[in-house]
């Protein structure tokens, strides 16, 4: 009887870890998304087409606040050497504060213009590689009979075996090689709006970065 009893229980458990083993072998399978972002063809392509249209403009931009910003500080150094108690400062003075600080705003407004707008290309960049890269991932996925892929950001630790970057990479270069950076509502020639211009603090003195 007892006998029975153990081989019973031991069917038991080989029943229970035959259903369990599925769900353990089940894998979680890693991409590097940011390497693709920076290492696939169609996002070489996107970093050539936006410095190409961008760069110098930028540049441009940069040097322009440096500029304003070095003649703020050099007029603010002047005021100050010119400042007393209960004393107004000069009227030349007082206009040359307020012209360096007008020509400060409007450089630090163009300049985060430009690079708001490059910024949303990049992202547009990345989100019609991302559009490809999912069909090929849950390609993927389903050929090795896995649960589930998820990007390198967002797990602390995996198996290096089931990383599929490089696979996913090689399969991404062979379906597209290029992107647009032209952003939708501009193909659609409506245009985009223009950003808010935020001035600097009166009362506090820009420093060059």
């Amino acid at each position: 009887m007892k006998t029975l009893f153990k081989a019973a229980g031991l069917s038991t458990v080989l029943a229970a870890a035959a259903l369990i083993a599925p769900a353990a072998q089940a894998q979680t399978l890693i991409v590097d998304v940011d390497q693709i972002y920076k290492d696939s063809t169609a996002a070489k392509s996107g970093q050539q087409q936006i410095e190409a249209k961008y760069g110098n403009q930028l540049r441009g931009l940069q040097s322009s606040l440096e500029a304003a910003v070095k003649d703020w500080n050099t007029q603010v150094e002047a005021a100050q050497k010119l400042a007393k108690p209960n004393t107004p400062l000069p009227a030349a003075t007082q206009q040359s504060l307020e012209k360096a600080r007008d020509t400060l705003q409007q450089a630090q407004a163009r300049f985060e213009d430009g690079r708001r707008e490059v910024n949303t290309v990049g992202q547009y960049v990345q989100l019609q590689i991302l559009d490809k890269l999912i069909p090929i991932a849950e390609q993927i996925r389903k050929d090795r009979k896995a649960q589930a892929v998820m990007p390198r950001g967002s797990v602390l630790a995996f198996d290096p075996a089931q990383d599929i970057t490089a696979t996913a990479l090689q399969q991404l270069n062979a379906t597209v090689t290029t992107v647009s950076i032209t952003l939708p509502q501009q193909q659609q020639g409506q245009g985009t709006a223009a950003p808010t211009q935020t001035p600097a603090p009166a009362n506090k003195q820009p420093q060059s970065r």
